[in-house]
């Protein structure tokens, strides 16, 4: 057996490091943050904890990766060709893919809003949330200053809400929460 390159060695630690964060999106979904330590995290990922440390250099730091992927699995749908202008068959694009996106990854939303009721969790993260929710909002004001909104600070800060207030209460009620209605309903008012 001939011995391994750098590159299959690059793939095996990508391919750990994602088992590691989906064995604790899992456990921190389930049992919350303060319940899951390192230990319980590495004996279900079925390695060492002092391995561990050699992906992640604390539980904060495994969490914080974590949010950061979900969003950017998020916002990769957004503005598509990434210029920064959101034209209306953008936006109509975002919001049919932010309900499939809900559907795809309910544990990491589950996550997240169970992060964002801890304040003291949530104080871990929220510098990097808002770094990455800066350009999106400043894409979505943009677009509706183009639609001519009277108020498009308010229209921008509704619109992020009303997108919270769908993935949150999906979460809490997936299985009578009206997912198509609400998409069909969202699309007619921001024709």
């Amino acid at each position: 057996m001939s011995p391994r390159t750098l590159l299959q060695y690059e793939i095996i630690r990508e391919e750990r490091r994602a088992q590691i964060m989906q064995v604790a999106l899992e456990l921190i979904s389930e049992e919350g943050f303060a319940n899951v330590t390192i230990s319980k995290i590495a004996t279900k990922a079925g390695i060492s904890k002092g391995l561990m440390y050699n992906y992640f250099e604390s539980k904060e730091q495994l969490i914080l990766e974590i949010i950061l992927e979900g969003f950017n699995e998020l916002f990769c749908v957004f503005d598509p060709n990434k210029d920064g202008v959101l034209t209306n068959s953008e936006m109509h694009y975002f919001i049919d893919e932010v309900f499939v996106v809900i559907k795809s990854n309910i544990r990491f939303w589950r996550l997240y809003y169970m992060l964002m009721f801890q304040p003291e969790v949530y104080r871990l993260i929220e510098p990097e949330v808002q770094k990455i929710m800066q350009p999106f909002m400043k894409t979505v004001l943009g677009y509706f200053e183009k639609k001519g909104s009277a108020d498009p600070t308010c229209e921008m800060k509704m619109f992020c809400s009303i997108l919270d207030g769908i993935r949150m209460n999906f979460v809490m009620d997936t299985k009578n929460f009206p997912m198509e209605s609400i998409r069909k309903k969202l699309h007619e008012l921001y024709k």
